[in-house]
């Protein structure tokens, strides 16, 4: 009897103790979403319909579900599709030789039939992807055998190799992506492609679900799923990390604000911030009203206090920028260019040079009985940028500018620099992997902002044929020439005011995940993350659980 009693006991306090486990583990889980092998992310947008060839998806969503022939990883083209590839002597002809192991996620290859079939149909449509030097150039693809596929160009392009990582509109679906007329222009029957994930579920401008694709040839993901929620507003999203309704914030769109990175941080959650990535600036339209005004445009540069922008706004999590583009970027490291640096006086000795003269009723300058004001675009849905606005429309009433702010949703965003109706415009460079190339070659393109910006400069045709000569010298030399004659002569007259260098922060659940890094903006590696149910014993998770980290 005594020995079923001791038995009895003995159970009780294993039950006592495997309960307690249980309670100390399922605290680890509130804060955590509930399924450990899915990752829940924010998106501020709408996934869209996945058509690599279109522009209706965010760029990194795109990456989720296709390859490019390359990719673009710390600074450096590497393999994608493409294992290797020779270029011609005259640059004329890329011959690329694809990964024979490499299959779409519904098992069929990834051979050079279906690349050719891809590149084709953008082809047809190649007066929507004007912006890329890749469809000036590109005269034809040929499939030479099962798995080897060659590029025949009408020039050399240099950035060609970089131009083909991106995310749209050069990545590869299977055939079954196709619709049956072959043009991918308006529509897809299904988004299948190569990359980590596939798409498993869709519930507009609420979630997506991604699955780890099995097919994968590179490292497959750690989790079995990715869950992107739609969140539109980052302090909508801060407070769903804190509940657990997600799991990461990975900023890619510059909402981010210094308090909200700031309070997450303090709050526990894991919080870090990627090397500058473009430049946040504002765009001065040389073709519209005041602006017109060299002496104006120069003005306006020198109000400008970009050290309190980067504290007050983003608290440093963005420094402040001297040039438009990131020193870092490949042949723009040019520190014989100006910078303009805050200065009032000289900012108002230009205007009154000009015949600006303050008016005696108010603080804004008037000549000719007409009021010096400009209105300022931008997109009113980031929080940031709004803020932005307010503190420039604040630093220019110093000089006697007056700046009417209109803020826009992004398809009028959109038309208003289209149409190049504006004054001044919320803008940014694209970072890597566009910079320098893809994002100079927009210049030549009516539409752009940066087009109708340098309409009004006299300069404007020798601007376009020097992004022509960089684009297609071979030699370094040759190019950094001509990049430093454009980005010299649109300092000189003062088309882009530099703000800030981005950054892009991402703030996470570390009981949920680890080894979360940044590669750009375009492919973000969230098949590189790991999965903490994965990587550590039960142990280990429970006490780190009750340690209290997030």
């Amino acid at each position: 009897m005594m020995e079923g009693l001791k038995r009895s006991k003995a159970v009780f306090i294993m039950a006592i103790i495997v309960v307690m486990c249980m309670i100390l583990l399922s605290g680890c889980g509130s804060n955590t979403s509930t399924d450990s092998d899915t990752l829940v992310v924010a998106c501020s947008e709408e996934t869209g319909d996945l058509n690599p060839h279109t522009y209706d998806s965010p760029m990194w969503i795109q990456s989720l579900v296709y390859e490019g022939m390359t990719r673009f990883e710390n600074g450096k083209v590497v393999s994608g599709i493409a294992k290797s590839w020779n270029v011609s002597k005259d640059g004329k002809t890329y011959t690329f030789h694809l990964d024979k192991e490499n299959k779409f996620s519904d098992g069929t290859p990834v051979n050079a039939k279906i690349v050719k079939k891809n590149f084709d149909a953008v082809l047809a449509r190649k007066e929507n992807h004007d912006w890329m030097e890749t469809y000036r150039v590109l005269k034809s693809v040929d499939a030479i055998d099962k798995y080897t596929v060659r590029f025949n160009l009408r020039a050399p392009f240099s950035g060609l190799l970089q131009e083909l990582s991106l995310s749209r509109p050069d990545r590869v679906g299977a055939e079954a992506m196709f619709p049956k007329n072959g043009d991918t222009s308006k529509s897809i029957d299904k988004p299948i492609g190569s990359g980590p994930w596939k798409l498993a579920e869709h519930k507009e401008d609420e979630y997506a679900v991604f699955e780890r694709n099995e097919n994968y040839h590179g490292t497959k993901p750690d989790f079995k799923k990715l869950k992107v929620m739609i969140i539109p507003d980052i302090n909508t999203a801060a407070n769903a990390l804190k509940s657990g309704e997600i799991d990461m914030i990975y900023d890619l769109d510059g909402q981010m604000t210094g308090d909200v990175y700031n309070e997450l941080k303090d709050s526990g959650y894991k919080a870090n911030i990627s090397d500058p990535v473009a430049t946040n600036m504002v765009l001065v339209n040389t073709n519209s009203g005041v602006t017109k005004e060299k002496a104006v445009r120069k003005a306006l540069e020198y109000a400008v206090d970009k050290k309190s922008i980067a504290k007050g706004i983003y608290n440093d999590l963005q420094p402040a920028a001297d040039y438009l583009m990131n020193p870092k970027t490949t042949y723009c490291n040019d520190p014989k260019l100006k910078v303009y640096k805050k200065d009032l006086k000289k900012a108002k000795k230009l205007l009154d040079g000009a015949g600006w003269k303050y008016s005696k009723d108010d603080k804004i300058r008037t000549k000719n009985g007409k009021k010096l004001s400009i209105r300022f675009f931008y997109e009113g849905e980031n929080e940031s940028i709004k803020n932005i606005a307010q503190v420039l429309q604040s630093q220019y009433e110093e000089v006697g500018i007056e700046v009417k702010l209109v803020a826009q949703d992004s398809n009028n965003y959109y038309k208003s620099q289209k149409k190049g109706e504006f004054e001044l415009l919320q803008a940014a460079t694209w970072g890597d992997p566009f910079d320098p190339h893809s994002y100079m070659s927009s210049f030549r393109v009516p539409g752009h902002g940066d087009c109708a910006a340098q309409k009004g400069l006299k300069e404007k045709p020798k601007i376009d044929r020097a992004v022509a000569n960089a684009m297609n010298a071979m030699d370094k030399r040759v190019i950094e020439k001509n990049y430093h004659y454009i980005l010299e002569t649109l300092t000189d007259e003062a088309v882009y005011i530099p703000l800030t260098y981005t950054t892009t922060p991402y703030v996470y659940n570390s009981d949920k995940l680890s080894n979360v890094t940044f590669n750009t903006r375009v492919d973000v590696p969230y098949e590189k993350f790991k999965c903490v149910k994965n990587n550590i014993d039960t142990r280990d998770k429970g006490r780190a659980c009750y340690q209290g980290n997030r």
